[in-house]
C-alpha cells in the first residue's frame, strides 16, 4: 500500500520573490521594543502564564497592541512572505508572471491574539502521524516522546509548525508537547494512534494520506473491513472518543473526489464528533475578518461538514541541520495550523472535551468572504441550537482562533439554586437611592460565566449590576419653581402624584401602576405604585405636617435582583413657619425602611432603612409687590444601611461550578446635595415670570458626579 505525505502543490518546485511583502528568504526585522518583549516573555518555553480576563466576555481589545507587536517582531514577521509556484517547461514565460500569493499563516488564522493573551498550548500534549522527526532540530529540542523515525524535513516541519520555538520562527502552540509516530506500516499508525490515546493528546495530526484512495464504499471495504487497517480504525474509533483527529486534504486543486482519510467518516460515522479535515486557501483579510481566499489545494467535498481552510505556507524546520529553515507550501502544512489551534484552546477552556474545542473551531469559522456559498448547516454540538453553514468548497470556512476564544452566543451565569442569568440583561438594578454602591460591593469579585458551547469567561461583578438612571435635576427644579412639589418625599422620587385630594388639613395622594409616574428601572418588574396621606397641624407658630407614605418600588430606588419589587414605608414630617415681613422657612424629613426577606430565589436582604432631608427660605416682596425668593438645599431619598447577600459563580472545581457568596452594600458612600434658587414675580395681567437654578453635588449618590440645571418660565391665569 502506497502512503504519501500532503505536501507541497503539486505544480512544481515553490519560489520566494526575494525582498517582497517584507518576508523573503530571511529573517526579516522588527520593532526593537516587540523583538525583546518576544524575547523575555516567550524564548525558552516560557508559556507559563495564563490568558482568559473579564476582556475576553466582549473582545480582544485589550490585547490589540500586544497582538501587533508580535506581528511586527522578527520570528512572527517571517512567515509573512509574497510567493508564486514555477511552472517548468513553459516556453517564453517569465515565472514572476505566474500568479503570486501573499501569506501570513500566524495572522490571518489571528494566532498572534492567542499568543498575545499568553495562551500557547501550555500543558497540552499533540500527537504527530508523519514520515519521521528530527527531534534535536532547535524549535522542538526536548518536548517531544514516542516514535521519531528517521530524520526527515517533511516531519520536521510539521512538528515546527504544530509546537515549534526558536530564535527563527514560532509555531502555532510553543508551548504543547508533541508525541511523535510513524505512518510506515499499518502497525506504525496503529501504534501511534494508541499511543495518542494513551498519552491523552487533545489532537492527532495527521499530513499524509493514502495515494490513489477516494473516498468511496470500496475503499472503505478494501481497506477498513477486509484489507489491512483493521486495526487502525479500531484505533481511530477508540481516540476519537475523546480526542480529535485531523486530517490534511490532498493539495491537486482540480481533485472530484476527497481521499479516503479527510473523508472516512462518511463511511464511519462513529468518527465524525472527533474529526476535521483540513484544506489550504491564501487568504486577503484585515483586522475584522477574511474577504477572500485563493484556493491552492483541493477543495473540501465530500468531508465538508468537517472540513476547515487554513494557510500552509510557512518557513519551517528542515532536517538537513539542527538549525535550518525552508518555506513549505500545501495541505501538510494547513493541517497543524488547526491542530495547534485545538492545542491553544484546550489550554484557555479547560473544562471543554476535544470534541468540544474542535465544535469552536467550526461554529467560529470565518465564512463572510468572497466566493462562499453554503451547502448545508450543521447543528455544531447536536441539542445546541447552534448551526454552522458549509459548503463544498470550503467546509465552514478559514480558521478563525480569536473567535473561537471569544464566547460563542450570550454567555449565562449558572446561580447557586440552578437558575441561569443572560449577561445580556443586568442581574442587580442599583436602584437611584443606592447610587454605585452595588457595582462598588461587586468590584473585584470575578463571575464565571458559561457560552452556548460550554466555554468558561470570567467577567468583573460589577457588570452584572447597573445603576437605576439618575433623574436629571431639572426635574427636582420644575415643580419647585410653580409650587406643584408633593408633599410626599417619595412621591417626588418618582414624579409626584397622579391624583392628589384635599379635604381640610388632610391631603390624599396616589400613583397607580399605569401613571408612568417610576422610572420602570427594572427590566420586568411591575410599574412602581405609590400612595401617600397626610395632616396638617398648627404647631409652635406655624404648620406641621405629617404623612405616611407605603410604596411598591419597581427598581426607582431600591435595588432589585432578578426582578424583584420592593416594599416601602416611611414617614414624612414638615414643618413650615413664617419668619418676619414674608419670609418663610420649610424644614422636612423622610424616614422610611424596606423590610427585608428572599428579594429573589438567590439573595438574602435585610431590613433597608432610608431618609430624606430639605431646607427652603424664602422672602416675598423683595423686590417688588407680589415676588418671591427662595433658596433651598436638600439631600434626596438614600439608603443609610442595609444590604443583601447573593451567591454568585466564581469559578470551575472538579464538582463542578463553585459559588461564593457575596454581601452587597446598599448604602452610598456619598449622598446627593442639591443647592437651588428661584425666584418668580408677577407679570402683565394674571401672569408670572419664573426663573431657577440647582446644581447637584455627588450626583445620583455617585462621589464627584454633578449636574446643573437652569429654567425660565412663564405661567399665565384664564
Amino acid at each position: 500500500m502506497r502512503h504519501i505525505r500532503r505536501t507541497g502543490l503539486s505544480l512544481a518546485a515553490v519560489t520566494l520573490l526575494a525582498g517582497c511583502g517584507g518576508g523573503g528568504g530571511g529573517i526579516a526585522s522588527g520593532a526593537a521594543a516587540a523583538l525583546n518583549f518576544i524575547t523575555e516573555t516567550i524564548s525558552g518555553g516560557n508559556f507559563s502564564a495564563n490568558a482568559l480576563s473579564a476582556s475576553f466576555v466582549t473582545s480582544f481589545a485589550n490585547y490589540e497592541d500586544e497582538a501587533r507587536r508580535l506581528r511586527e517582531s522578527a520570528k512572527y514577521d517571517i512567515q509573512e512572505t509574497l510567493w508564486y509556484v514555477e511552472r517548468d517547461g513553459i516556453a517564453g514565460r517569465d515565472p514572476r508572471t505566474e500568479p503570486q500569493y501573499f501569506s501570513y499563516s500566524l495572522a490571518s488564522a489571528r494566532i498572534d491574539y492567542a499568543h498575545a493573551a499568553r495562551l500557547f498550548g501550555t500543558g497540552q500534549t499533540i500527537a504527530v502521524l508523519d514520515d519521521g522527526f528530527r527531534t534535536d532540530h532547535e524549535s522542538i529540542l526536548g518536548r517531544t516522546s514516542g516514535v521519531a523515525g528517521a530524520p526527515l524535513s517533511h516531519g520536521t516541519a510539521v512538528a515546527s509548525v504544530l509546537a515549534g520555538d526558536s530564535t527563527t520562527m514560532i509555531g502555532v502552540a510553543p508551548g504543547a508537547r508533541l508525541v511523535l509516530g510513524t505512518y510506515e506500516s499499518s502497525a506504525s499508525r496503529t501504534a501511534a494512534t494508541d499511543l495518542a490515546r494513551t498519552s491523552r493528546a487533545v489532537v492527532q495530526n495527521n499530513s499524509w494520506g493514502f495515494d490513489g484512495r477516494s473516498a468511496s464504499a470500496a475503499t472503505f471495504r478494501t481497506l477498513f473491513e477486509a484489507g489491512s487497517e483493521v486495526n487502525y480504525l479500531n484505533a481511530l474509533r477508540e481516540y476519537t472518543r475523546d480526542g480529535v483527529v485531523v486530517f490534511a486534504a490532498q493539495n491537486q486543486r482540480d481533485s472530484t473526489s476527497a481521499g479516503i482519510m479527510e473523508a472516512l467518516p462518511l463511511f464511519a460515522p462513529e468518527l465524525e464528533a472527533g474529526w476535521l479535515a483540513v484544506i489550504s486557501g491564501v487568504p486577503t483579510f484585515n483586522e475584522e475578518r477574511i474577504l477572500s481566499v485563493q484556493r491552492v489545494s483541493a477543495p473540501c467535498l465530500q468531508a465538508a461538514r468537517w472540513c476547515l481552510a487554513a494557510d500552509g505556507t510557512w518557513l519551517a524546520a528542515n532536517a538537513t541541520g539542527t538549525d535550518q529553515y525552508s518555506l513549505f507550501v500545501g495541505t501538510s502544512f494547513a493541517a497543524p495550523v488547526v491542530s495547534g489551534a485545538i492545542a491553544l484552546l484546550a489550554q484557555a477552556f479547560p473544562n471543554l472535551t476535544p470534541h468540544d474545542l474542535r465544535a469552536r473551531l467550526i461554529a467560529t469559522a470565518d465564512n463572510r468572504f468572497d466566493g462562499f456559498v453554503a451547502s448545508g448547516r450543521l447543528e455544531v454540538i447536536p441539542g445546541s441550537g447552534f448551526f454552522h453553514d458549509y459548503s463544498t468548497e470550503w467546509g465552514h470556512g478559514f480558521l478563525d482562533v480569536r473567535a473561537a476564544l471569544l464566547p460563542i452566543g450570550t454567555p449565562v451565569a449558572r446561580m447557586a439554586d440552578g437558575s441561569t442569568h443572560s449577561v445580556a440583561q443586568p442581574l442587580i438594578i442599583g436602584g437611584g437611592a443606592s447610587g454605585d454602591a452595588v457595582a462598588r460591593s461587586l468590584s473585584g469579585v470575578p463571575v464565571l460565566v458559561t457560552d452556548l458551547l460550554g466555554g468558561d469567561f470570567t467577567m468583573p461583578g460589577q457588570a452584572l449590576a447597573t445603576p437605576a438612571p439618575a433623574a436629571p435635576v431639572s426635574e427636582r427644579l420644575w415643580p419647585a419653581m410653580f409650587g406643584t412639589a408633593s408633599r410626599s418625599g417619595l412621591m417626588r422620587e418618582y414624579g409626584g402624584g397622579e391624583m392628589t385630594l384635599r379635604q381640610g388639613p388632610v391631603e390624599l395622594s396616589l400613583m397607580g401602576p399605569d401613571s408612568g409616574g417610576g422610572r420602570a428601572a427594572m427590566a420586568g418588574a411591575e410599574p412602581a405604585m405609590a400612595a401617600a396621606i397626610g395632616q396638617s397641624l398648627a404647631a409652635a407658630g406655624g404648620e406641621l405636617f405629617i404623612g405616611l407614605n407605603i410604596a411598591r418600588d419597581d427598581g426607582t430606588l431600591m435595588p432589585g435582583i432578578g426582578g424583584a419589587a420592593s416594599t416601602l414605608a416611611a414617614l414624612e414630617v414638615a414643618f413650615t413657619r413664617e419668619v418676619g415681613q414674608g419670609g418663610f422657612i420649610e424644614l422636612g424629613g423622610t424616614f422610611g425602611v424596606s423590610p427585608g426577606g428572599s428579594g429573589a430565589a438567590m439573595s438574602d436582604r435585610s431590613d433597608v432603612r432610608f431618609n430624606a432631608f430639605r431646607i427652603e427660605a424664602g422672602q416675598s416682596g423683595l423686590l417688588r409687590t407680589g415676588d418671591r425668593l427662595s433658596l433651598g438645599l436638600s439631600m434626596p431619598v438614600a439608603i443609610t444601611s442595609g444590604g443583601a447577600d447573593i451567591a454568585l459563580p466564581v469559578s470551575r472545581g472538579a464538582g463542578g461550578i463553585m459559588h461564593r457568596t457575596v454581601g452587597i452594600d446598599y448604602a452610598p458612600e456619598d449622598r446627593e446635595i442639591d443647592l437651588s434658587i428661584t425666584y418668580g414675580m408677577p407679570f402683565g395681567q394674571g401672569g408670572e415670570v419664573f426663573v431657577g437654578a440647582i446644581h447637584a453635588f455627588n450626583h445620583g449618590h455617585v462621589s464627584g458626579a454633578q449636574d446643573t440645571a437652569a429654567i425660565l418660565g412663564f405661567r399665565m391665569a384664564f
